[in-house]
């Protein structure tokens, strides 16, 4: 069982959720939406926002039946230990390969639009070691590092709503003049953007309180981000327009170039260096999460060594994967494809064997 002091606030759970959604995805969300979904992409990721509120739910439900155990502890007692041990490995590879794709993201991100003469496997060790510093030592340390970060999320709103003068809102009507399926095919894409709530499957259990106040922080924190979300695409949408909306992969970045203040020049560096933050935060969390799991299989591994041989592995095959974009939405396409089936199906699956079995978890399970 947890021990108290070694858990988060639900305040903090609020923040480390934000900033493990509103992460990678910020830049190219709005283009990768509105070429599905075309005007109508922000209805797209308001309907992300709610299916993912409805994950949530799921989650939740799953958790009240073992609401001291993480992902990977009631897995044995659900379904037996030779199949847990198999989806405690898998679950481990997920958030693996999340890394990876976050790294080899953030390492071309950064190697096009600030450092190109810098090599990426300078730029991915810098971060990867970083983050391994915050998630070595306890999940409190990491959380308050969310907690202060997010400031950030408050300077990027301001940075964008300095536009919104020159927006045109013309673009976006008529309103739903897409087609259903389009929509819900933008929602697809939006919903891969969203991803770190799924983080709640690790993160439910570690955070004080009861446990309708984690249900209503987990959501009110998706909430947010989709309204960001929503926000972002919506300027983007009606300051360029449909025709210049096609041709640019990064347009709040190329929003950001074409402003300057006074004492701001470059104000596409200034939003990258949030950016960058926002993925570091994004990366601790997966890595945390991560690393808990491979604790929970080898049992009598210090968290902080396995956090440092964690990402020492993720920079390994960091370097056995360009970060091409061929091979960045490959990666992306079937990492898409995989998160599905570990956060939505894999939960509802379980919830259901854990109602028809019976099982729950009893205090002498919790000390266990």
């Amino acid at each position: 069982m947890i021990k108290e002091t070694n858990k988060i606030t639900p305040f903090q759970l609020f923040f480390v959720l934000i900033q493990a959604q509103i992460g990678i995805g910020v830049i190219s969300l709005p283009h990768d939406i509105f070429m599905v979904s075309k005007s109508d992409a922000w209805i797209s990721v308001l309907v992300a926002g709610f299916l993912i509120e409805i994950n949530i739910l799921l989650i939740w439900l799953l958790y009240r039946r073992f609401p001291s155990m993480t992902i990977f502890e009631m897995l044995h007692l659900i379904i037996g230990k030779p199949a847990s041990y198999v989806l405690k490995v898998l679950y481990i590879l997920y958030f693996l390969s999340t890394l990876i794709l976050v790294i080899m993201m953030f390492g071309r991100m950064v190697n096009i639009w600030i450092l190109p003469r810098t090599p990426v496997w300078v730029l991915s060790l810098l971060l990867i070691v970083i983050c391994i510093y915050c998630v070595k030592e306890n999940i409190k340390v990491m959380a308050r590092f969310n907690v202060v970060v997010s400031i950030c999320l408050v300077v990027l709103f301001v940075l964008i709503a300095f536009v919104i003068k020159e927006t045109d809102f013309r673009y976006i009507l008529p309103v739903a003049s897409q087609s259903f399926p389009s929509i819900l095919k933008g929602a697809q894409k939006a919903t891969s953007a969203s991803l770190g709530y799924e983080l709640l499957l690790v993160l439910f259990p570690l955070c004080m309180g009861k446990q309708s106040t984690k249900l209503k922080v987990a959501l009110l924190a998706n909430g947010f981000a989709t309204f960001f979300y929503t926000y972002l695409t919506i300027v983007s949408i009606t300051y360029f327009g449909p025709a210049v909306m096609k041709l640019i992969p990064e347009p709040i970045l190329y929003i950001m170039k074409f402003h300057s203040f006074q004492i701001i020049e470059r104000t596409d560096l200034l939003f990258f260096s949030i950016w960058i933050v926002s993925v570091a935060t994004s990366f601790m969390v997966y890595l945390y999460c991560c690393t808990n799991g491979v604790v929970y299989l080898l049992k009598k591994v210090k968290h902080g060594s396995l956090a440092i041989a964690i990402g020492l592995l993720v920079y390994i095959l960091f370097l056995f994967f360009p970060p091409t974009e061929e091979a960045i939405k490959l990666f992306g396409k079937y990492h898409s494809l995989a998160s599905y089936f570990f956060i939505f199906i894999i939960p509802l699956l379980l919830l259901f064997v854990a109602i028809v079995r019976g099982k729950k978890e009893t205090s002498g399970a919790a000390n266990s």
